[in-house]
C-alpha cells in the first residue's frame, strides 16, 4: 500500500457474490424509486462504482486523512531458495483532497524502519547473511510527496529534485469476494531510476474490507486489511554485487483512520528516531514541521 497505482478496469465478483448482489438488487426493485436511490449499494460490476470501491479500500472518497502500515520480512531469493534478510516496520500518513474534475490530490509521508525478522527490534546495523558483510542501516523519511490521481485513478507522479524517477505500469484491478469481505488485488511494476542506478520493483497487494461497508455508498473510507508482497532488484546498499536473484517482501498491514491506531512499536520507533515528526505528524505531512 505504499505506492499509488494507475488504472482501474471493469471488475467482477465470484459466482456466489454475484448471486448475493443479484438477490439484493431484485428485492430493491419492489421499493419506491426514492428509497431505492437512497439505499442502492455500490455494484462492483459497474466501472464507476468499482473506481469508488478502489478508492474506499486504498484511500477515501472524501477529504481527510488516512494512516497505513505494513510489517513483514524481506527474503533474498537465490538459486531457488529463500534466505531471511531483515524485516520492515512501515507507517505512512496521507491527506486526500478531492478536486472538482473527479481527480484527487494525495499528499503522503512514509517512514520505514528495518528490523530483526525474529525479534522485531530496530536495526542500526545489518549483517548480510549472504555476503557476511556488516552494513550500516540508514533511516530516511520519504516525503511529503504530492501525487495527483486522475478520475480513473491514474497516478501522475512528478519528479522531485534529487528524488527517484518512476516509470509505472499498473495491471487490471477487479474486486472479488473473500467470505464476507470485498477485496482488490493490485499489481504494479515500476522501473525506478535513482541515485543508485536503475532497479525494478513489482508490487502485489491484496486489500480487503467488510462487504457491507465497502458496498455502502455512505461509507467514504474503510479500515481495510492488506497483504503486501513485492519482488525487487537487490538494493545497492546490500552490496550484493552481480549475484543473480532478487529481494521479496512478505508483509501484512492495513489502513486505519487515526495516527494512534498505527502499531505501537512503530510509533515508539518514530518517537526515538524522528521525535519532531512524532510530536506533530500532521504538521510534518503538511510541510509545517
Amino acid at each position: 500500500m505504499t505506492k499509488p497505482d494507475i488504472e482501474q478496469t471493469q471488475p467482477s465478483l465470484d459466482r456466489r457474490g454475484a448471486m448475493g448482489l443479484g438477490l439484493a438488487a431484485a428485492a430493491a426493485l419492489s421499493a419506491p424509486a426514492a428509497a431505492r436511490a437512497a439505499t442502492r449499494q455500490l455494484d462492483p460490476a459497474n466501472p464507476d462504482d468499482a473506481r469508488l470501491i478502489y478508492r474506499k479500500l486504498r484511500y477515501r472518497t472524501d477529504d481527510g486523512l488516512i494512516f497505513s502500515w505494513i510489517k513483514g520480512p524481506y527474503m533474498a531469493a537465490i538459486d531457488g531458495d529463500l534466505i531471511p534478510m531483515y524485516a520492515i516496520n512501515l507507517g505512512s500518513f496521507s491527506r486526500v483532497t478531492q478536486r472538482a474534475d473527479g481527480s484527487f490530490e494525495l499528499r503522503d509521508l512514509e517512514i520505514s524502519f528495518r528490523t530483526d525478522p525474529e525479534t522485531g527490534q530496530r536495526l542500526t546495523s545489518f549483517r548480510n547473511p549472504v555476503t557476511g558483510q556488516t552494513l550500516p542501516v540508514v533511516e530516511r523519511v520519504q516525503g511529503p510527496n504530492r501525487v495527483i490521481m486522475s478520475p480513473d485513478n491514474h497516478a501522475q507522479i512528478s519528479d522531485m529534485p534529487g528524488g527517484p524517477h518512476f516509470e509505472l505500469t499498473h495491471y487490471p484491478v477487479r474486486p472479488f469476494a473473500i467470505g464476507q469481505d470485498i477485496a482488490i488485488r493490485d499489481r504494479t511494476h515500476a522501473r525506478v531510476t535513482g541515485r543508485d542506478g536503475v532497479s525494478m520493483l513489482n508490487e502485489v497487494s491484496t486489500i480487503s474490507g467488510p462487504r457491507a461497508q465497502v458496498l455502502d455508498p455512505a461509507v467514504t473510507s474503510v479500515a481495510s486489511r492488506a497483504q503486501s508482497n513485492d519482488v525487487r532488484s537487490f538494493p545497492a546498499w546490500l552490496n550484493m554485487g552481480d549475484r543473480a536473484g532478487h529481494l521479496a517482501l512478505f508483509g501484512n498491514g492495513g489502513k486505519v483512520h487515526r495516527f494512534d491506531d498505527l502499531p505501537e512499536d512503530w510509533r515508539a520507533m518514530l518517537h526515538e528516531v524522528f521525535p519532531a515528526i512524532a510530536a506533530d505528524p500532521i504538521a510534518a505531512l503538511d510541510g509545517r514541521g
